[in-house]
């Protein structure tokens, strides 16, 4: 990013920048002075374009020499969002920093809660490590292939690189979880409702060996033709009343 160094202070002077098509920064070190400096604003949206702005170095092209810096902070207008300070720190590959990575979810289409119906909730967009500067990963990435519905990966189930250590360490954050939706829930419901109708139809068939109840007609057997007299043993059918015609 081209640079320049900023000598003025003030708001007229960040505004003067900005209108000029820079935005004003500052860059700290440890033991050194803050330096003020303003950066190119296309190259900076460039650089916020690719991603991964605050996990990789960058460099300044300042008017004394390029300088390598880290992205610590940027401050963004409240309507446009547009960026209008940034904060960089001067690399030192030695030195311990603590950075959010981005966590990056693999295994969605093997994943039996997926295939259920379910849907990725990602509670954690990032996790805070600390590595050094030459260490830092530029995304976790996270597996939830074996993941069922109602299932969760914790911050103790990832495997760091090597060197890199979670910031947070007073509880095990929940990153992601498969959770049904409305559709796999209505598909769970219809599914348990025809599994308890097979279960009382079963309960309600008479079992093997076992004459049906006094009346009713065994499985399988057909009813008489009309007129015909009713089988031995079989109740009579009821008669029907003569019809009786009015004397005049």
């Amino acid at each position: 990013m081209q640079a320049v160094s900023k000598d003025k202070q003030g708001k007229g002077s960040a505004r003067a920048l900005r209108n000029a098509g820079m935005v004003p920064a500052v860059i700290y070190a440890p033991g050194e002075a803050a330096m003020s400096v303003a950066v190119n604003a296309k190259d900076l949206a460039k650089c916020l374009q690719i991603g991964r702005f605050f996990t990789s170095t960058q460099e300044l092209a300042l008017p004394k020499g390029a300088m390598k810096v880290l992205a610590r902070d940027i401050q963004r207008h409240p309507l446009t969002d547009m960026p209008i300070h940034v904060d960089f720190m001067k690399y030192n590959a030695a030195s311990k920093v603590h950075v959010n990575v981005t966590v990056v979810i693999t295994g969605e289409k093997t994943s039996p809660g997926m295939k259920e119906g379910g849907v990725i909730q990602l509670i954690e967009s990032t996790i805070e490590v600390v590595c050094r500067a030459d260490s830092i990963p530029q995304e976790i990435v996270v597996d939830i292939s074996k993941l069922g519905i109602g299932d969760s990966i914790h911050l103790s189930e990832i495997t760091l690189p090597a060197g890199v250590k979670s910031a947070v360490v007073d509880r095990d954050l929940t990153i992601v979880s498969v959770v049904s939706t409305r559709t796999s829930a209505t598909a769970e419901d219809e599914a348990a409702e025809a599994a308890a109708a097979a279960a009382a139809a079963a309960a309600a068939a008479p079992a093997d060996g076992k004459a049906p109840a006094a009346g009713a007609t065994a499985p399988g057997a057909a009813a008489p033709a009309a007129g015909a007299k009713p089988a031995a043993g079989a109740p009579a059918a009821a008669a029907k009343p003569a019809d009786v015609k009015a004397k005049k």
